[in-house]
């Protein structure tokens, strides 16, 4: 149940109170009290605050009902005048006590609850707005992170105190300074430049006008070090929808940064040491198998140079290089005599060599890379229509990098030397490929591959 509000009246004339407490009884309102002078009438809002109060203007005793108001509106009290007087002298009088309403005598029953029912409804938002305010300058002044505005020529309207504890500056000093100041020079550019492009953004009407962007700035301390902050900057629109400020809340992430950096270094250092480790395992292959010395090398550029053609990132390449070089690892496992023969390989001697897939991804599971290496050597001979080994896999079910290592390889494997055939050209080589795009080869691969060195001059370097 709604809790009915209570009303105090404050009127000289007994009778005209009377009839007013009547009314206020029949519409609903708890009337606390009826007094007469202005002195009673704040001393009765000191003790029992009500909800309104409703006072005449003329009063009997030492102080009028427009001073009673001003004293009782430092109070939190909503004031609603009663008076038979309009005359301006009194208006402007009354306005400055800042009055939640003004009815004249003699007025109605629906005149008197109408303007009641504004008036508390206007003091209930109010104060709502009020302790909004209150919350949110809490908030704004106990946070870690700084929270500022700044209207369109980019100078500061508000900055919250936690400003000192993140740039050593107070906020009087951060209010007069200019962007330029606060932000080493490339920050500063970059902000701008953010800036411009989502005023251009907003006044497009493509996007929508609540977007938020982030964004990491190098800040200049008072001591005159730098740091690094995140900012969350969004634009302020008045209610015509035009742009009128800048909202920004600001973190310090140099821990975050300096964490990064580090474990950026840390992953630097890994990919150097995997590829020290896979050079050794390349070279550890060619002394096995010297007739294909250089064989893994070309194999990687061509590899590579495909994986670039067809846009693959430079991530991506990087794990197709690892692959590459040791693609071959599994025929440490194979006799020297069968890898170097001069003649016709039997049967039994080519089984042997097709474990070298099986063999290598055996090797290199044990390694842990940051991509799938020993999967993209196990399945380097795959091919498009299962007629690869070691496990028939077919189209898509080869990965990608494996893919495109299965035609780089055969592409050097043709035109290069070896004991039991003399090279062939890479035209034949080309060929080969051409024929069979789509049924042993992929047709990107293949068709990045032909571009490479028909269209831009790609060449394997046999020295």
């Amino acid at each position: 149940m709604e809790k009915r509000a209570k009303i105090l009246v404050v009127e000289d004339e007994k009778v005209v109170a009377e009839d007013v407490a009547n009314i206020l009884r029949n519409l609903g309102y708890d009337v606390l009290a009826v007094v007469s002078s202005g002195e009673d009438a704040v001393k009765k809002v000191e003790e029992t605050p009500p909800d309104l109060v409703l006072m005449d203007i003329m009063l009997e005793g030492g102080i009028s009902g427009i001073e009673a108001a001003g004293q009782i509106h430092f109070l939190g009290v909503p004031v609603v005048y009663l008076t038979a007087y309009a005359d301006d002298e009194r208006l402007q009088r009354a306005k400055k006590t800042g009055p939640f309403g003004y009815i004249l005598k003699p007025f109605g029953e629906k005149e008197l609850h109408s303007s009641i029912e504004m008036a508390l409804y206007k003091h209930k938002m109010e104060k709502a707005l009020v302790e909004s305010e209150r919350r949110y300058r809490l908030l704004a002044e106990n946070v870690s992170d700084v929270i500022w505005t700044m209207d369109m020529d980019m100078r500061f309207t508000y900055i919250s105190p936690s400003t000192y504890n993140l740039t050593g500056y107070t906020v009087e000093e951060c209010v007069n300074m200019t962007l330029d100041g606060r932000l080493t020079p490339n920050s500063f550019e970059f902000a701008s430049r953010v800036f411009n492009e989502e005023i251009t953004i907003d006044a497009s009407g493509l996007q929508d006008p609540s977007r938020t962007r982030l964004l990491e700035l190098e800040l200049v301390h008072k001591d005159g070090s730098t740091f690094w902050v995140e900012v969350n900057v969004s634009l302020m629109h008045a209610p015509d929808g035009r742009p009128i400020g800048i909202l920004g809340v600001t973190r310090n992430i140099t821990e975050r940064r300096q964490a990064k950096e580090e474990l950026e270094q840390s992953y630097e250092k890994l990919k150097k040491t995997l590829n020290e480790a896979i050079n050794c395992l390349a070279s550890a292959i060619e002394v096995r198998d010297p007739y294909t010395a250089g064989h893994q090398q070309r194999v990687d550029e061509l590899s590579c140079a495909i994986a670039r053609e067809i846009g693959l990132s430079e991530d991506q390449v990087q794990e197709i290089h690892m692959a590459t070089v040791v693609h071959d690892i599994g025929k440490i496992n194979i006799p020297s005599e069968i890898l170097s023969k001069t003649s016709r390989l039997t049967e039994m001697e080519f089984n042997m060599i097709k474990t070298h897939p099986q063999a290598g991804h055996d090797i290199l599971k044990q390694i842990e890379f940051p991509w799938p290496i020993a999967q993209i050597v196990l399945q380097h001979h795959e091919r498009m229509d299962g007629s690869g080994y070691p496990q028939g896999l077919k189209g898509e079910e080869i990965l990608l990098e494996a893919r495109i290592l299965a035609v780089a390889d055969v592409v050097e494997a043709m035109s290069s030397h070896r004991p039991y055939r003399p090279a062939r050209k890479i035209e034949e080589a080309l060929e080969e490929i051409s024929k069979n795009r789509g049924i042993l080869y992929d047709p990107q691969v293949v068709d990045a591959c032909l571009r490479l060195f028909t269209e831009k001059g790609f060449a394997l370097d046999k020295a």
